[in-house]
């Protein structure tokens, strides 16, 4: 008789998925696990059954409280013969934080215990009654992609997430990545005495675009560097593909979304500066992307959705809403993007590529979605001016686009017909 080639350990707990012990955890905390988050009464013991994927989980002393720790963790798919992985952090009391074990043996202890506390732990489909998480979409969500459905759009903020990217980003090389509140993202405009009062000890948040950094090549001259100012593409595909550090291509994706939920599950606005520096200064300024990298476009692009649609059905306050200053300036970027993907896909013709269609009908759907929130992306776009690069140099920058209408502004009187979805009746639809 044969016997297995990978036997399971006979010591190993048959869980059904990954286990996260929350240890010393004290009542009356409102705990958080990717789209759920209740409060508690008694002392809460953690998740049990997590499945294969990202998770972030955090814990906060009330709803109230300006401060949250969270770890994030990935769980593999596994073989069912393989074992595990169970995580056990401690509530640090006198530091008011989720953290690391006091010591080896608490840690031992936890995992040797596993079995009879099992039970106790909830399982990660748990649906609290205080949750507060909308299972229907609002109403003006009724015609949605399939990527932004209720069982599939975790997934599609954090595939593009992975161990290489959360350990290159919080600068810690382990199984679990902590992140708080107060951790500062590097190149935030934070000041020196803000900086003081806030630290953590911890090393900066490190991005592969820092916001404080130029989007141009050092090496680039003349005509070249003008160009790069205004469509920053080459230079982010540069970065991207050099593979310094792991880094991969779809990373962007990945930090867009590690941004995005660590700022706006646990209040870090320095993670949520970051977002709106990708979003406004590389996201929808790289407008030779959906040509050159059609498919990085489009998960861009989708990424992007899926986070404002979770922020308006999952979220308590609107990103959109808590920084009007960028959000304005991001209005302004998305109308000036929709300009520049119109006139690029319309170039190609019938060379357009399956992949740059489906970034124009990605782009299509944002831009329906958001008119539903009252933006309209058919606003006013600049086409010349001086502009102010990144380390202070200012060039003169006209734009081609509509150089023949007499008028185009966001208060411009326009007629148009709107389909049941929102677009414009007539659009191109960049069809093969």
């Amino acid at each position: 008789m044969e016997t297995p080639s990978n036997p399971k350990p006979k010591d190993a707990f048959p869980t059904g998925g990954d286990v996260f012990i929350l240890d010393d955890l004290p009542p009356n905390f409102t705990v958080g696990c990717d789209t759920m988050s209740f409060s508690t009464r008694n002392s809460f013991p953690g998740f049990r059954e997590i499945p294969p994927g990202v998770h972030l989980i955090w814990v906060a002393p009330s709803e109230l409280t300006s401060s949250r720790s969270a770890y994030w963790i990935v769980t593999p798919e596994r073989e069912e013969w393989e074992q595990s992985e169970v995580y056990v952090k401690q509530w640090d009391t006198f530091n008011e934080v989720l953290g690391e074990p006091a010591s080896h043996a608490e840690e031992r202890f936890q995992r040797e215990r596993l079995k009879e506390a099992f039970d106790s732990l909830s399982p990660y489909q748990f649906r609290a009654v205080a949750s507060g998480v909308h299972i229907s979409p609002p109403e003006h969500e009724t015609k949605l992609p399939s990527f932004l459905a209720n069982e599939t759009i975790w997934t599609q903020l954090t595939w593009a997430i992975h161990p290489g990217l959360l350990s290159r980003i919080t600068g810690m090389t382990q199984k679990s990545w902590q992140v708080t509140t107060l951790d500062r993202v590097a190149g935030d405009a934070t000041t020196a005495e803000e900086a003081r009062l806030y630290t953590t000890g911890k090393p900066q948040l490190q991005f592969t675009f820092p916001m404080n950094a130029p989007l141009i090549d050092p090496a680039a001259q003349g005509s070249e560097r003008t160009q790069q100012a205004l469509d920053p593409t080459n230079f982010v595909i540069s970065v991207l593909e050099s593979g310094a550090n792991g880094l991969r291509p779809d990373d962007l994706v990945g930090e867009l979304s590690v941004a995005f939920l660590t700022g706006m599950h646990l209040g870090n606005f320095s993670c949520l500066e970051q977002w709106w520096f990708l979003t406004n200064r590389v996201v929808f300024r790289c407008f030779d992307l959906v040509v050159r990298r059609p498919a990085l476009a489009l998960s861009l692009i989708q990424a992007f959705h899926a986070q404002l649609a979770y922020n308006d059905r999952y979220l308590e306050g609107d990103i959109l809403d808590m920084m009007p200053e960028q959000s304005r300036r991001l209005q302004r970027a998305l109308v000036t993007y929709k300009a520049r993907l119109d006139e690029r896909l319309l170039a190609l013709g019938d060379r357009i590529s399956g992949a740059q269609h489906r970034a124009g009908e990605a782009f299509s759907a944002l831009e329906a979605w958001l008119w539903r929130r009252g933006w309209d992306l058919r606003g006013q776009y600049v086409r010349a001016g001086t502009l102010a690069l990144e380390d202070g140099e200012q060039v003169e920058a006209e734009m081609s686009d509509f150089e023949d209408e007499d008028e185009r502004g966001e208060f411009a009187p326009v007629v148009v017909d709107l389909d049941e979805g929102g677009r414009e009746a007539g659009l191109v639809s960049w069809e093969k």
